[in-house]
């Protein structure tokens, strides 16, 4: 029994595992609860690697989108979601996804949930990068505030010192010049040259 490929799509390794989790989500939500439409889906789903052809199941594509659970971690899954083939040593870029036809499976309907998802969690993202540059900006604010308050009282300090010493401060005191008399020191009874 021959199944017909329905949809070949290929994804950048960066993007892989959030495109994962967007289906796995829209898996999930699609399912409520129903077993046998998560199955469907890890029967007809698989990725190749388009350099090294490490093929990946369905149901580890929808692992990757999920949380690993605590223990044994799954190393292709790793590397994967660092952003790397599953193959060691291998430096390719992209997965080549194959959505083969199952009865069960709306690929047309989980695709674009899973795209609607994953532009919401865009613009998560966006406004999670936005309130941390707002975040920063006001530390460099706070930090400029702080550098300028301690060159101010360094300032303060050396005007004091050089007032009370009698330095020089330019545009405010100049320096005294003093002139010494020279007097010829007499001794009493000694007499003068």
């Amino acid at each position: 029994m021959s199944q017909d490929v329905a949809v070949v799509r290929q994804e950048h390794i960066q993007g892989l595992a959030q495109f994962c989790a967007a289906l796995a989500d829209a898996v999930n939500s699609a399912a409520a609860g129903d077993r046998t439409c998560r199955q469907a889906v890890e029967a007809a789903l698989t990725a190749e690697c388009v350099q090294c052809g490490l093929r990946m199941t369905g149901s580890e594509l929808l692992s990757l989108g999920e949380a690993d659970p605590p223990g044994n971690p799954n190393a292709k899954l790793c590397r994967l979601r660092q952003g790397y083939c599953a193959r060691n040593g291998c430096d390719s870029y992209y997965y080549r996804l194959t959505f083969e036809t199952h009865p069960e499976v709306d690929w047309a309907e989980l695709l674009s949930q899973s795209a609607s998802r994953d532009a919401m969690r865009l613009e998560e993202t966006g406004a999670e990068i936005a309130a941390t540059k707002a975040t920063r900006r006001a530390a460099r604010r706070r930090l400029a505030g702080r550098i300028a308050a301690g060159l101010l009282v360094v300032g303060a300090a050396w005007l004091i010192r050089q007032w009370y010493l009698g330095g020089t401060i330019p545009f405010l005191r100049e320096p005294e010049h003093f002139q010494v008399d020279r007097i010829e020191p007499s001794y009493p009874g000694l007499g003068s040259p």
